[in-house]
């Protein structure tokens, strides 16, 4: 499979940051924003790669050097990315991956958009749907319409522009955007190629909510694109660089033979010193009530839905242990993704991205509930309010519990409530 990526436009929405420099240059991590998306293409077993220049086109050229293929659109500033695209008509072979250059993206996103097989497309559900977003349309799974024009209404949320076509997928593209360039719309946004191309061939739609991206058009999303989405990916980064799938049960085997000999060592000396943790749950000021019901009983859990949170007032230094779940709507048998924000004091301190797994022992009326999920926070010392809200996921609501420790001596514990 080959792989092009559209890297010619000027940018100029990003000057103040970028300098006038290509915005695939721009410094993610420490490198250029197009390093990510080599990275990601070749980890995903993606070959050949053509890169559409354009502006300051030798400039990305000496930092690509011999790894990528270059086109020029010498046109760039009388043109757009349909034209080119349209360039690369007879590189493109059979089967592609077709990418902008200013998004950067998990490269799980990319390995779920393969394994559909056939054409697909990435978007967003949670995204917004303002007049800069190329809204996405989806009937059954399938790319109906896109486009910036699209009614609200229709936008079930926004493409990525990270897309995958298989051979008929690509001879439909190259030909609509073959048409539209002799009708003269040189013009164009690449994205009007594959609108008409999704009238011809079906296009599978993924629904990528939760993980993280962006599309970097403007210095704002360029600062997020530092501060919060490169983090959430560098975090899974160590996990493909030391080959995890062949390599986990080594580690696995390691790990237990240090726990098991570190616990030998600790019963030797002292059973007794041994302390457990009660957990005391907080009652979140204002909110709904669920009860759950699972083998081991019921448990007392609290409602949150987006634009939504749950608030303590917690008094510190202390841990503060949140347990969340994602509510899912009835008949749901698929894995979910959300993500949960807790904030100290009113002020954001942290995030996490979650893979909701239906669990059918776990009942509540109306709802399917995910497996539950944990973040611990360290809460310094005063009074604080701790809040937990639904950032963004598949679905609308969560159920959430936010707890502290109270040590007590091993021989006054009491009980959990069968989940802790």
């Amino acid at each position: 499979m080959q792989a092009v990526i559209l890297a010619a436009g000027y940018g100029s929405r990003l000057e103040r940051v970028s300098g006038g420099a290509p915005k695939c240059l721009l410094p993610i991590g420490g490198r250029p924003l197009v390093e990510h998306q080599l990275e990601a293409l070749h980890d995903a077993g993606v070959g050949k790669i053509l890169v559409v220049v354009g502006h300051k086109a030798d400039d990305v050229r000496k930092t690509l050097g011999n790894r990528v293929e270059f086109i020029e659109n010498t046109k760039y500033a009388e043109t757009n990315s349909l034209y080119s695209l349209w360039m690369a008509r007879d590189w493109v072979k059979g089967p592609f991956v077709l990418l902008n250059c200013d998004l950067l993206f998990h490269p799980e996103i990319l390995d779920r958009l393969l394994s559909k097989g056939g054409n697909g497309l990435a978007f967003d559900s949670t995204s917004s749907k303002g007049k800069e977003q190329t809204k996405v349309a989806v009937s059954e799974g399938k790319v109906i319409d896109l486009g910036k024009d699209l009614a609200p209404e229709l936008s079930r949320g926004e493409s990525l522009g990270l897309l995958c076509f298989d051979a008929q997928g690509t001879h439909a593209l190259f030909s609509r955007a073959n048409a539209l360039i002799e009708s003269g719309a040189v013009n164009s946004w690449v994205i009007e190629g594959v609108r008409s191309a999704c009238t011809e061939v079906e296009i599978k739609a993924l629904n990528v909510a939760g993980m993280p991206w962006t599309e970097i058009d403007f210095p704002n999303d360029y600062e997020r694109a530092q501060k919060v989405v490169y983090p959430a990916i560098a975090k899974d980064h160590w996990k493909r660089s030391i080959h995890w799938k062949t390599t986990k049960y080594v580690l696995v085997t390691i790990i237990a033979a240090i726990i098991l000999g570190v616990g030998l060592f600790l019963g030797r000396h002292s059973a007794t010193e041994v302390e457990k943790i009660t957990w005391t749950k907080e009652t979140p000021i204002g909110a709904e009530k669920a009860i759950l019901q699972l083998p081991t009983g019921q448990q007392k859990w609290w409602v949150a839905g987006k634009g939504d949170s749950l608030r303590v007032s917690i008094d510190g230094p202390t841990t503060v242990r949140i347990d969340v779940r994602l509510l899912m709507d009835e008949g749901t048998v698929d894995p979910g993704r959300y993500v949960v924000e807790v904030g100290v004091d009113d002020a954001p301190y942290t995030w996490k991205s979650f893979k909701s797994t239906p669990v059918p022992e776990a009942i509540l009326s109306g709802a399917v509930v995910g497996d539950r999920d944990r973040i611990k926070i360290e809460v310094p010392e005063g009074s604080h309010t701790v809040t937990v809200g639904l950032l963004a996921g598949t679905a609308e609501r969560i159920l959430g519990r936010i707890s502290y420790p109270e040590p007590v001596a091993a021989d006054e514990a009491a009980g959990g409530d069968g989940e802790d």
